[in-house]
């Protein structure tokens, strides 16, 4: 988790109608990106074994989890599905009582 310090002060930051249209975009990354991360962690998996399932390098799953670039709605859903799960789940917010009943 210390790798994603950068995002969660990212989101703590709640004046989002101050902030420009970038920062909204970087805020927005940053809880899809904290979105995904806490079902991996919750499901027991590794970058690795995401990778694996969605067909990709690790190194993919790496750089999108550091928000060093921007991924395709296509990467979204292929990781979603990864997950067993869908993206409006993952864009509404995991529901951690979902996850330890599921």
């Amino acid at each position: 988790m210390k790798k994603l310090t950068k995002i969660y002060e990212v989101l703590r930051n709640v004046k989002l109608k101050e902030l420009s249209y970038e920062q909204k975009e970087l805020w927005l990354r940053a809880r899809i990106v904290i979105q995904f991360v806490t079902l991996r962690e919750q499901k027991g998996y590794n970058q690795q074994r995401i990778a694996d399932k969605m067909g990709v390098l690790r190194q993919q799953i790496t750089r999108f989890e550091n928000m060093s670039n921007s991924p395709t709605i296509s990467f979204l859903v292929r990781y979603a599905t990864a997950l067993d799960t869908t993206v409006d789940v993952i864009l509404n917010g995991v529901d951690q009582r979902e996850i330890s009943n599921g």
